[in-house]
């Protein structure tokens, strides 16, 4: 997706590539803080935000290898503002292997059950199709309000309308539900994460086709 200028304010999504994850991985753990899901995943709050930064660091790196899936909001100073995490469940997904297991219990500590069985649920409640799936989206405090959130989430729907697939998406903040509404997306699902854990609505949007657009990977850096 190409630039988008609104008023003053000019706003870009480009690729995100590994030089940028640092501060990606980082920039999500801060705006995803309080959700409740980030809380009842991590409950100790001293050490929330350093596995929040790791499990996003592992999303990123599994995003872009297996979909070029990792989006970036710019400021006008070139700054990373905002990023955006897909998945193509038609790509081929990372295999849980010892290594990946591993780096799982190094991120959730003694709450790797808990995120398992809460992963597991989601799966079991949600449409089993291809799609491509935002696992997270962020903005950082200070750039909130100025439409980067849009973008990034359009800029998605726009790559998922090229491949003629639907967008799914889980959220376990009430209060987002009515930006993805605005998107066009529609709650398909809603369930209680086992354990009491908090409630997370499941969400769909079927974007408009893309007649003639080329298919096919994004071009990026190393």
């Amino acid at each position: 997706m190409g630039d988008a200028v609104t008023g003053d304010d000019a706003r870009r999504i480009r690729p995100g590539n590994r030089k940028d994850f640092g501060v990606a991985a980082g920039l999500l753990a801060a705006s995803m803080a309080d959700d409740p899901a980030t809380r009842w995943l991590h409950p100790k709050e001293s050490t929330r935000r350093t596995r929040l930064t790791r499990a996003f660091r592992t999303s990123l790196d599994d995003s872009r290898d297996c979909s070029d899936g990792v989006d970036l909001a710019l400021d006008g100073t070139g700054s990373i503002v905002g990023v955006a995490v897909w998945l193509a469940t038609f790509h081929v997904l990372p295999r849980a292997t010892m290594g990946r297991q591993l780096k799982a219990l190094h991120t959730y500590g003694s709450q790797a059950a808990r995120a398992r069985t809460g992963a597991r649920a989601t799966y079991a409640a949600g449409v089993q199709e291809q799609h491509w799936h935002l696992l997270a989206v962020g903005v950082a405090a200070a750039a909130r309000g100025r439409g980067h959130g849009r973008d990034l989430v359009a800029a998605g729907m726009y790559r998922a309308a090229a491949d003629g697939v639907p967008v799914h998406l889980e959220t376990t903040n009430p209060s987002n539900l009515s930006f993805y509404e605005r998107l066009g997306f529609e709650t398909t699902g809603v369930i209680d994460l086992p354990g009491g854990g908090p409630r997370r609505w499941l969400m769909r949007q079927v974007p408009q086709p893309i007649p003639n657009h080329p298919r096919g990977r994004r071009p990026r850096d190393t």
